[in-house]
């Protein structure tokens, strides 16, 4: 890869660091000492999303990590929690075929958010599940505090009427 400060092709290899989710290279370019760094990503077969209004898009991977980093914002749930958890969603959905309805895809990612961080959930289920009225999303509220248990007091502060 080129020096992205002068073009030079000659650089070295300074620190490697891996993750469950990519391989970021820390490099030096050799003649104006610049440092840089190169992400390698897994990249996975693209697969389309069945919107409500009948349209299909591509499902868009950073699209789904900033919604779940602003569900979970300032609750103590880690960037790469999220990275491993759109990669769970990723993997379950291409080994169950090549396209899925945008309702799914929010259940299948609900699913696995309800346990890594219930605030976070309930955040993210008020965007994208269905509620026919208050009484419904308060009724969900309630569920979720009764059947998870490590939800922190300083969370449940939050939850109760």
């Amino acid at each position: 890869m080129n020096c992205p400060n002068c073009k030079s092709k000659q650089n070295k290899l300074v620190d490697i660091i891996i993750d469950s989710t990519s391989i970021i290279r820390e490099k030096t370019c050799i003649q104006c000492h610049f440092e840089f760094n190169t992400i390698e990503e897994i990249v996975t077969d693209a697969f389309l999303v069945h919107k409500k209004d009948g349209s299909r898009e591509q499902f868009d991977r950073e699209k789904l990590i900033n919604s779940l980093l602003h569900s979970t914002h300032k609750k103590g749930t880690t960037q790469q929690a999220i990275k491993d958890l759109v990669v769970e969603v990723e993997s379950q959905i291409v080994s169950s075929g090549n396209e899925i309805e945008s309702r799914m895809l929010a259940e299948i990612v609900m699913l696995k958010l309800k346990n890594l961080d219930t605030l976070g959930y309930i955040r993210y289920a008020a965007a994208y599940k269905t509620f026919v009225s208050v009484s419904e999303f308060v009724d969900e509220i309630h569920e979720v505090v009764e059947t998870s248990p490590q939800i922190p007091d300083e969370q449940l502060l939050l939850l109760i009427d």
